[in-house]
C-alpha cells in the first residue's frame, strides 16, 4: 500500500460519519510517519523500491521566496537547524556552524518559514497541527496556534501580516493573523493540499492538490488573498508533489511525478506543468521522463530551473524562456536537493554522501565534496559565502565555505531524524 492510499484512508477516517475509531486513525497516522521516514532513507540510498511521493523537507529562506525587508544587511543572516523528529529548532552561528540552545516547537516539524523582516521564525508541527512562532532575537518560542489536521506547508504574505498553512487531512488552508497570533476560518482549497506558495505581489496563494476526481490529474487552487475565496482549480499532471514561482514572478511550475517503478524508472506521465500567473492557465506539460523529482531551484535571472531526481544521479534542467528540457547534469548517486548561490554562478547538488558544485554557465559538475550522509537538505546563505547541509540518522549540520568548497564544521543536532537547514535574512 503506497502513501497516497494511506493518506486517503486517513482522510476518510477523519471525515466519515460515523467516524472510524481512534485506534484506526492512530494506526494510519503511524503508517504515514513510517512511510515518511522510509522515504527519507530511500532518498539517501539505503532503502530501494519504495513508492515515494517526495521528501518531507522544507528549506526555508525569506518567507515564500520573496525579497526580505531591509532589516539586516546582506552579510547578516539567521540560521536554524530544524530537527524534524525531535521537534526542536536550534540557532546556528552564521558562517561558523556552532549551535545555540535548542528551542522546542512541537513534534514532526515538517515546514518552516521566516517572516519577511527576519525577526520571527515559524515552525509547523505535523503531529499537533499547530504553528509556533519563535522570536529570533530572544531565542524563545511563543504561544502555539492551532491550525488544522495534517498541517504540512506554510507560506507568508510579503507584508508579513498573514501566514497560510495547508492542512492535508482537512482539505483546507488556514490563514493566521500573525500580529494577533490567531487562526482565521479555514478555506476549502481542494483535496489533500500538500504545498502552498504566494505570488510576489501578495495577491494570490496557490495551493497544490495531490488528489482530484480524475485519478490521472492533480490540481492547483488559486486563492484570492483579499477575499479568502478559492478560484477554479487548474488541472495539472498526475501525482503533483512540488511547485515554485519563478524569480520573475510570472510562472508557477508544478512537478508531476506520475507513476514510476522502483529505482526511478522512466514513466510516461512524469512532467512539469507551467502555469501563467497573469491568467491562471496551464501551459503544455514538459515531459521529464523521470518520476520522484524534488523541489525546484532557480537561477536568479529566471533563465534556468533545476529539479533533482531522487533514486538517480541526475538533475533535470529546464530552460524557462522556451519551457524545454535542457542538458541533464549527472552528479553523485541518490540526488535529493539543489541550492543556487545568489550570484547564480554555482548550483550545489546534494547526493548520498556528497555535495557537488555545478557551474551553471556550462552545466559542468565540479569535484564532489564528501559529507557524512545521507545528506538531504541544503541552503546557501544570503551573502553567498556559506553552504549549510542537513543530514539524517543521526541528524547533523554541515558547514561548507564556498570560497574553499571544503567542509569546515560538522555538528550533531538530532539523534535519528532528518535535519532541515533554514536560513533567513
Amino acid at each position: 500500500m503506497d502513501e497516497t492510499t494511506v493518506r486517503g484512508l486517513l482522510a476518510d477516517a477523519l471525515t466519515d460519519e460515523p467516524p472510524m475509531g481512534a485506534v484506526t486513525q492512530h494506526a494510519l497516522r503511524a503508517g504515514l510517519r513510517i512511510r515518511r521516514r522510509r522515504r527519507l532513507l530511500a532518498a539517501g540510498g539505503t532503502v530501494a523500491a519504495l513508492a515515494a511521493v517526495g521528501l518531507s523537507l522544507t528549506i526555508a529562506g525569506p518567507a515564500s521566496g520573496h525579497p526580505a525587508l531591509p532589516a539586516l544587511g546582506p552579510a547578516e543572516h539567521t540560521v536554524y537547524a530544524v530537527d524534524e523528529s525531535g521537534g526542536t529548532i536550534t540557532p546556528v552561528t552564521p558562517g561558523r556552524g556552532t549551535l545555540g540552545r535548542p528551542i522546542r516547537t512541537g513534534r514532526d516539524v515538517v515546514a518552516s518559514a521566516f517572516s519577511p523582516d527576519g525577526k520571527t521564525f515559524y515552525a509547523v508541527s505535523f503531529a499537533t497541527g499547530k504553528l509556533t512562532p519563535v522570536d529570533v532575537s530572544a531565542g524563545a518560542a511563543g504561544r502555539s496556534i492551532k491550525v488544522g489536521r495534517g498541517a504540512g506547508a506554510i507560506a507568508i504574505t510579503p507584508d508579513g501580516r498573514t501566514a497560510y498553512v495547508a492542512n492535508e487531512f482537512s482539505g483546507t488552508v488556514t490563514p493566521v493573523d500573525l500580529a494577533h497570533g490567531t487562526a482565521e476560518p479555514p478555506i476549502r482549497a481542494g483535496a489533500m493540499p500538500r504545498a502552498i506558495v504566494i505570488t510576489p505581489d501578495g495577491r494570490t496563494a496557490y495551493v497544490l492538490n495531490q488528489a482530484t476526481d480524475n485519478p490521472r490529474r492533480g490540481s492547483v487552487t488559486p486563492v484570492t488573498i483579499a477575499t479568502g475565496r478559492p478560484g477554479r482549480p487548474i488541472l495539472v499532471g498526475r501525482n503533483p508533489l512540488s511547485m515554485a514561482i519563478t524569480p520573475d514572478g510570472k510562472t508557477l511550475l508544478v512537478a508531476n511525478n506520475g507513476v514510476g517503478g522502483p529505482g526511478g524508472r522512466p514513466t510516461d506521465d512524469a512532467s512539469v506543468t507551467p502555469i501563467a500567473i497573469a491568467t491562471n492557465t496551464a501551459g503544455k506539460p514538459i515531459p521529464t521522463g523521470r518520476p520522484y523529482t524534488g523541489s525546484f531551484a532557480f537561477t536568479p535571472d529566471s533563465r534556468t530551473a533545476y529539479l533533482p531526481v531522487f533514486y538517480s544521479d541526475t538533475v533535470i534542467t529546464i530552460k524557462l524562456a522556451t519551457m524545454t528540457i535542457g542538458k541533464p547534469i549527472r552528479v553523485g548517486a541518490s540526488v535529493s536537493a539543489v541550492a543556487i548561490t545568489p550570484d547564480g554562478k554555482t548550483a550545489y547538488v546534494v547526493s548520498r554522501g556528497s555535495v557537488t558544485p555545478v557551474d551553471t554557465a556550462t552545466g559542468t559538475a565540479g569535484k564532489p565534496i564528501r559529507v557524512p550522509g545521507p545528506a538531504l537538505s541544503i541552503v546557501v546563505s544570503p551573502d553567498g559565502r556559506t553552504v549549510y547541509v542537513g543530514s539524517y540518522r543521526p541528524g547533523k549540520l554541515i558547514t561548507i565555505p564556498t570560497a574553499a568548497n571544503r567542509v569546515s564544521r560538522i555538528v550533531q543536532v538530532g539523534k535519528t531524524g532528518p535535519i532541515t537547514v533554514a536560513v533567513g535574512p
